[in-house]
């Protein structure tokens, strides 16, 4: 049986609505259930519009959470109807909610450095972990985009330093953000790394972890119809020779530990 979910409220009010990139957008909603239990790499699943179409919700990883105001933030990009639709909600009218859901980042740490991965909206999820771990920990970001245009202006924190990288040059070092953080292993040694973002990104994180022998926690993206287990449309496989090969994306993640997940081109 899949886990219960924590919250379901059917009227968050929509706080604010903003373009923050190309065809990216920043949402927020007032919803003090979720703001109050919310952990970071944890998602909710959102009703795009007040009918039944389209019928299933999507899942948004929580970018940003104001608990004395109750507020949680997301950041989506247009991709389909969904979320076409979602861009066309205003401030003061009302959005159906489900969360938080999944398994988030370990956050339990003090007096640790710690590195963060981001690629493309992958980069959400982390400002919030940032912002937790910068508390009592010594944070350093990585964020990876193809270009300047298309990055989400949600990389300018306070509360950590972070070094950007782009695919064609237009913002911080031209290239791939694994550069970026393979250079800063070469001088460093963290304690901890998190990633999120495309799966290439994250195998090649991965693979640099694995030769320096840092924990790594990844946060994976699928497709989730149902958020909660019930459906298997989010299944990943998992390393090793267990007899349960398969992991719910929704359920047992979206967070793994690196070693848990099975990467392309592995045995």
């Amino acid at each position: 049986m899949w886990k219960r979910v924590k919250y379901h409220v059917p009227d968050a009010l929509v706080v604010s609505q903003r373009q923050t990139g190309t065809n990216i957008y920043t949402l927020t909603i007032a919803c003090r259930e979720i703001a109050t239990e919310a952990k970071p790499g944890q998602f909710v699943h959102l009703r795009c519009s007040s009918g039944l179409d389209p019928l299933l919700r999507r899942p948004f990883s929580i970018y940003q959470v104001e608990r004395k105001e109750g507020l949680v933030s997301f950041c989506y990009q247009v991709v389909g109807k969904g979320t076409k639709l979602l861009s066309r909600v205003k401030e003061g009218t009302f959005l159906d909610v489900m969360g938080p859901l999944g398994h988030g980042f370990e956050t339990e740490l003090c007096g640790k450095r710690v590195g963060l991965i981001g690629g493309g909206l992958g980069i959400a999820p982390l400002i919030f972990l940032g912002q937790e771990l910068a508390k009592n920990n010594e944070v350093q970001g990585f964020w990876g985009g193809r270009s300047k245009v298309m990055m989400p202006q949600l990389a300018v924190t306070s509360d950590f330093p972070y070094f950007l990288a782009t695919e064609d040059g237009s913002a911080g070092h031209r290239g791939l953000v694994t550069e970026l953080v393979e250079q800063w292993l070469q001088q460093e040694t963290p304690d901890q790394l998190y990633a999120c973002g495309p799966r290439p990104m994250l195998a090649a994180v991965a693979q640099l972890a694995r030769s320096k022998e840092i924990p790594l926690q990844v946060s994976l993206e699928s497709v989730m119809a149902c958020g909660v287990g019930a459906c298997l449309g989010c299944i990943c496989e998992k390393a090793g020779a267990d007899e349960e090969k398969r992991l719910k994306v929704c359920q047992d993640g979206p967070v793994f530990w690196a070693e848990e997940v099975q990467w392309d081109g592995e045995n």
